[in-house]
């Protein structure tokens, strides 16, 4: 009769260990200054193109891309605001090695009612947009959070990225953006 339980035992076991599902291997695609670290001597984000001029003199700010100590991973994270006169954005686009699945990074928001920042991606082979991802963040959230943008799989190849950010559109909406990365899982 033990011999019996042992050998129902084991195959029990083996039967649950056997239904996990491989949840594959996951690659690391950098993005360009993904973690917001270089700034150049006048506060304007290195590597990305933005609409912020630290140095320039108007009635209105318009230092709205804003390096920020209040990081989440190393010394630095990019702070996207509205100025009243126009939203603040910044745009990467860079050569990939490989075709992400998603987008990663940390967040975290002060949202004024009614508004949405957001960050688009779209991937390339050529000229041509194969793939594209969305995130829209619509509340506020005081402490990072991590996001996870699924990227749409169309295509099996992409040569290049393009990331924009948008930080909103009402007075008081601020982005904190940090520590971005593509993901690519394979089974």
């Amino acid at each position: 009769m033990k011999t019996i339980n042992l050998f129902i035992a084991l195959l029990i076991t083996s039967a649950i260990f056997s239904c996990k599902k491989d949840s594959g291997t996951q690659e690391i695609i950098s993005i360009p200054n993904g973690d917001f670290e270089l700034w150049d001597t006048m506060q304007a984000l290195l590597l990305w193109h933005t609409n912020s001029c630290p140095a320039c003199d108007p009635p209105f700010e318009t230092y709205i891309v804003q390096e920020v100590t209040e990081a989440y991973s190393g010394q630095f994270a990019a702070k996207l605001i509205y100025n009243n006169v126009y939203s603040s954005y910044s745009n990467n686009k860079f050569s990939i090695s490989s075709h992400p699945t998603n987008l990663t990074g940390y967040v975290k928001s002060v949202i004024a009612p009614g508004d949405t920042a957001l960050i688009h991606i779209d991937l390339f082979q050529g000229n041509n947009i194969v793939d594209t991802g969305n995130w829209y963040e619509i509340s506020s959230t005081s402490d990072y959070k991590k996001i996870e943008i699924p990227i749409s799989q169309k295509s099996s190849s992409a040569d290049s990225a393009f990331i924009s950010i948008v930080g909103g559109k009402k007075q008081n909406t601020v982005l904190y953006v940090d520590h971005f990365e593509f993901v690519k899982t394979t089974k």
